[in-house]
């Protein structure tokens, strides 16, 4: 079994991996004889580019083709690929965190529950891609082959960009219903959660607290409700915050560890370079155009 976004340096070497997303540009010109068992550890898109693709799962069976769209819930399924006349499979894998979702589902909260829906969704379902979200699928392939130059930032805009090209198109009805499905799930008030993000808290201690919870309740609830834990939403935030300074401010290391309150430079250093492959000194050179105006 594969465990993607885990595994999926073990189908492809065009994969790219972040805080938030996992891409992998697929190809194969060999056909499998038999099913592929794989585990979605993350929500997933998959765009077929050439060929076909067949999933079956407890309760769907799905065949879809070339300039179409699966989207895959945390979840195991069956799959096979077929290739096209031409003897070539090629798809975009979208693997993405449930926070970045339940930020944009919050933030157009009121266009979703507008937009009419099924009543029920399913686990697994297709979307047939028009041709404006076609393009923002195959704009995300230069982003993959070229990934020691790629920009979390630029990669949350062209996200937004695909959630929004879906919420619109003519084939919507199974992704909203999705959608409106996660935002009543919700264990905590949204607005609530999403106070979050235009507020600095220092610790799951001050979150809970402005919950208005114990931290043991708030713990669980926000798990239940984001997929990954407060601590770990919290150090995402920390590190987003980290990125933009090391790209765009003329602080050095230690000043932005004790303004975003990490422990030591040490540890902010090596989880920096684990998080993005390069450290923050390398970061800062590369991209800072005052640190770039000394060399």
């Amino acid at each position: 079994m594969l465990v993607f976004p885990k595994d999926l340096k073990k189908i492809s070497n065009n994969v790219l991996f972040t805080s938030l997303f996992s891409f992998c540009y697929y190809q194969k010109e060999v056909e499998n004889k038999k099913n592929q068992e794989v585990l979605f550890g993350d929500y997933a898109l998959v765009f077929i580019l050439k060929g076909s693709k067949k999933i079956y799962s407890i309760d769907s069976q799905f065949s879809i083709k070339k300039d179409e769209i699966i989207f895959f819930s945390k979840n195991s399924f069956s799959i096979r690929d077929y290739l096209n006349d031409e003897n070539v499979y090629e798809s975009i894998i979208l693997c993405f965190k449930e926070s970045i979702l339940v930020e944009l589902i919050f933030k157009y909260k009121e266009i979703i529950f507008k937009l009419d829906s099924l009543k029920n969704h399913k686990s697994l379902f297709s979307i047939k891609a028009d041709f404006i979200t076609k393009s923002i699928f195959e704009s995300f392939i230069p982003y993959i082959k070229f990934s020691h130059k790629n920009n979390e930032n630029l990669l949350r805009l062209k996200f937004e960009e695909l959630f929004l090209s879906l919420l619109y198109s003519e084939d919507n009805m199974e992704f909203l219903s999705f959608l409106k499905t996660i935002l009543g799930g919700f264990k905590l008030e949204l607005y609530k959660m999403f106070a979050y993000c235009d507020n600095d808290f220092e610790s799951v201690a001050s979150m809970a607290k402005f919950s208005k919870m114990d931290i043991a309740s708030f713990s669980r609830n926000f798990k239940q409700s984001f997929g990954i834990s407060a601590k770990e939403w919290l150090d995402n935030k920390r590190f987003e915050k980290a990125k933009f300074l090391l790209e765009f401010s003329t602080k050095n290391i230690t000043q932005i560890c004790t303004e975003l309150g990490f422990n030591s430079p040490a540890w902010f250093i090596a989880r920096y370079k684990k998080r993005y492959g390069i450290t923050p000194k390398q970061e800062q050179k590369s991209k800072n155009l005052y640190f770039l105006s000394y060399k």
